[in-house]
């Protein structure tokens, strides 16, 4: 293990030397410990964030952005509504929220409870995303994936996070500070490998992004953040055997597609999850989608449509990195292949906020953050933003035809 440690040394640094765009930079790294209160493990974080990059380069261009979404005196009036949304949270999550807020109030940065509670909506507010699990043909398993988002401030407070628990190194991820859950990680072993590794994407039904009312709906009803489901699994379930049955299973507020890599050779599948569990998939097999490379079935990808969709039916991403993937084939399915594919157009996007890439074997694990000219961001945002604020406008309508709405009262 150590020696491949050493290799992938020497291979991040060509990953990002060679072939990477112009201004991408591999993501900061932060211990965060586990062991700690919510605000102790979390503000140093955000402490040093702001020291590097300053608030008007992080979080400050995407509190702009929410207050553009609705008047201020709509957020206020939907504060008994998150507040009902964060109690619906485990403790932990909860505490983490409030812990934000607390440390966003104190540095006098205007933040409403429920703008940060809805930040714990990231997945939900709008994402596109590609992830690929692969097996080498000497058996190896490697997993990336591009996460897309046009939400603005996200590239200077995107970290690689490590999570520990009695001083011990438990699960890795890449998160977007602020935000509690986990949408990209693996498990980490004592002897320093990882055992398995989790990415996530949203999944476009009808080509439609996800609604906020339904999923809402089921947080208040108790049904568990995709990424704090993710981030107690990786956390907690030891192996792939383990954790594949909590990624089929588990009751999740939205639909989604859960790509999973273990370290055994045929340890790799695309979940395709209804929110109570896995898909039907008409049909088809492909609820869990596993690798078969005895059938020369090596890789499977996912974008944000269904895998037994027709091409045509899609945007063009999973064509392109399909052909990409054969091109390259099994003897190169590696760190470099993955790192190529998830670098070529239209693969990464326009709103493309980072590449993930991992080894779990070797314990190898990076994220490359990817930045965009100012004038692309734009034209992206723009067209995001009337479909989030229409979203919005549908959930205050909902809200205030609840028989518990009272204004800004909670009852």
């Amino acid at each position: 293990i150590f020696t491949l440690q050493a290799n992938l040394l020497v291979m991040r640094a060509l990953l990002l030397g060679v072939a990477t765009a112009v201004g991408d930079f591999s993501a900061p790294r932060f211990t965060v410990d586990l062991d700690k209160s919510a605000y102790d493990r979390w503000v140093p974080v955000a402490e040093e964030i702001i020291a590097k990059r300053g608030y008007q380069y992080t979080w400050g261009p995407l509190h702009a952005w929410l207050e553009s979404l609705l008047p201020r005196k709509v957020w206020e009036e939907l504060e008994p509504l998150w507040e009902r949304v964060l109690k619906s949270y485990p403790a932990d999550y909860q505490d983490e929220s409030r812990a934000f807020n607390k440390w966003c109030t104190e540095k006098g940065y205007n933040w409403t409870l429920g703008q940060n509670v809805m930040v714990q909506l990231f997945y939900e507010v709008e994402d596109a995303c590609t992830s690929i699990v692969a097996q080498h043909s000497n058996g190896t398993i490697f997993h990336g994936r591009n996460l897309d988002y046009g939400l603005p401030g996200l590239e200077n407070f995107t970290a690689t996070v490590t999570f520990t628990r009695n001083a011990t190194a438990v699960a890795r991820g890449t998160m977007y500070v602020g935000y509690s859950g986990v949408l990209t990680g693996q498990h980490l072993t004592p002897d320093g490998s990882a055992s398995w590794s989790l990415s996530l994407n949203q999944r476009f039904l009808g080509q439609q992004v996800i609604p906020y009312i339904p999923t809402v709906e089921a947080f208040l009803k108790g049904v568990q953040n995709i990424g704090f489901t993710m981030r107690d699994a990786l956390i907690n379930e030891p192996d792939y055997a383990t954790a594949l049955p909590v990624v089929q299973n588990k009751h999740i507020a939205a639909p989604a597609y859960l790509t999973i890599a273990g370290v055994k050779p045929g340890e790799g599948a695309v979940v395709t999850r209804d929110r109570n569990g896995t898909s039907q998939a008409w049909n088809t097999g492909r609820g869990t989608w596993e690798i078969a490379p005895e059938k020369g079935q090596w890789y499977r990808l996912e974008t944000n449509f269904d895998n037994w969709w027709p091409d045509l039916a899609t945007d063009g991403r999973r064509k392109a990195a399909h052909k990409l993937m054969d091109t390259a084939g099994q003897d190169h399915a590696d760190l470099e292949t993955l790192r190529s594919t998830l670098s070529t157009s239209p693969v990464l996007a326009d709103d493309t906020t980072y590449t993930a890439l991992m080894h779990n074997e070797a314990g190898w694990y990076d994220t490359i953050v990817r930045e965009h000219p100012a004038d692309v961001q734009r034209e992206v945002r723009a067209l995001m933003t009337k479909r989030v604020a229409k979203k919005l406008e549908d959930l205050v309508s909902w809200y205030r035809q609840q028989p518990w709405y009272a204004g800004a009262v909670l009852v």
